[in-house]
């Protein structure tokens, strides 16, 4: 399926949706590309349970959301006053709803539901599920998100060939923003080398392997966005953890966005959406776009 020149963003009422949206729409603008607001409700079906509301019900839930959505567009229009926005209500699961928009979308924007101990159950299904399956790349964004923030481009790189879709994506989004590019890969040394004396140090290191491995993933991007200011950083330890502590640990400003793909380094490599991956997603105050092996540039 072609993709539309739309950015599609899921929205329910609450703030936290109003946050995705809203960063979306500067997302849509900075691409020239229009909004596309999905509402999704489940509703229970006929034979699948052993009651089903009377239809003057279903009808009124119908129109109540029907409203919210026009409502939650209009405050749209009106900060985004020059952006196109589409609207969709859809009565099926929500997942379901935005997976299946993202075969036509140039990207996915969810939100979460907020931060703590049990941030990975807190963050919601809709945004995990969301982000493991969707056919374009998904933006996760954070409740305390600046929509009008800036910085740089923080990329998570390994030396897996499907780690190129985000490289590429990354790149892509630097030069849309104007911004630069720090081009992150970490070196596990408890899942590489075993538990090697220094495996937790923080900070960089003089290893030339791996610099050498980051090296040759940029190359071709670099040439592709000659004016793209790029910086490299090979960090030890875990790669959620330093991505999410990237400002501490090289003392830099705070990133607009983190880029990764959607596998892991680490045990849970083999799941749909990797450890690394779900990690920054529950923990992160920027948005965090994941981004499928398949992606085009």
């Amino acid at each position: 399926m072609a993709r539309s020149a739309t950015i599609t963003v899921g929205v329910d009422g609450s703030p936290e949706s109003m946050v995705a949206a809203r960063w979306g729409a500067r997302e849509a603008e900075l691409r020239h590309l229009a909004l596309r607001m999905v509402l999704a409700i489940s509703e229970p079906l006929n034979h699948h349970s052993d009651y089903v509301f009377p239809q003057p019900i279903i009808d009124a839930v119908r129109d109540v959301s029907g409203k919210r959505l026009d409502a939650l567009a209009a405050a749209i229009r009106t900060e985004f006053p020059g952006l196109l926005v589409q609207t969709s209500l859809q009565f099926i699961d929500p997942r379901r709803a935005l997976v299946t928009e993202s075969h036509a979308s140039q990207m996915t924007v969810v939100g979460t539901r907020g931060h703590g101990q049990l941030a990975e159950i807190l963050v919601g299904s809709v945004a995990l599920y969301v982000a493991a399956h969707a056919h374009s790349p998904v933006a996760v964004v954070s409740p305390t998100t600046d929509v009008t923030g800036t910085g740089p481009v923080l990329v998570g790189v390994d030396e897996r060939p499907d780690s190129m879709s985000a490289i590429g994506f990354a790149f892509d989004e630097a030069a849309v923003r104007g911004a630069g590019l720090v081009a992150t890969l970490v070196f596990d040394d408890l899942a590489y080398r075993g538990f090697a004396k220094g495996a937790t140090l923080i900070g960089p290191i003089a290893d030339y392997e791996e610099h050498a491995v980051l090296s040759e993933q940029l190359a071709g991007w670099r040439e592709k966005y000659p004016d793209v200011p790029v910086e490299k950083i090979v960090l030890r330890g875990r790669p959620a953890e330093k991505l999410l502590r990237y400002k501490e640990v090289s003392g830099s400003t705070r990133p607009g966005v983190i880029v990764v793909g959607t596998r892991g380094r680490g045990g849970l490599a083999g799941l749909l959406l990797g450890s690394t991956s779900q990690q920054l997603i529950a923990h992160a105050d920027v948005p965090v776009i994941v981004v499928p092996p398949d992606n085009d540039h």
